[in-house]
């Protein structure tokens, strides 16, 4: 069986953000990225394809799949 890939779906598709930190000492940085909510899961987190890499702009095209606590999607 073939595996699906996630490349029909790109950032101008998304409905969501989800809500990240980076922390590096005592400094914190809040930003969110952006992503389409995939399905649940039985253990009750999300399955989520995200856009991007961090804060970072120009990396809007790498894509990567995560599960998540449904409270850091809004």
């Amino acid at each position: 069986m073939k595996k699906k890939k996630n490349i029909e779906f790109g950032i101008k598709d998304c409905t969501h953000k989800l809500q990240c930190s980076h922390v590096i000492g005592k400094i914190r940085y809040n930003y969110d990225m952006d992503c389409i909510p995939l399905k649940t899961m039985p253990n009750g987190k999300i399955k989520i394809l995200v856009f991007g890499n961090r804060y970072w702009k120009g990396y809007e095209n790498k894509k990567k799949i995560r599960y998540v606590n449904p409270k850091k999607l809004k």
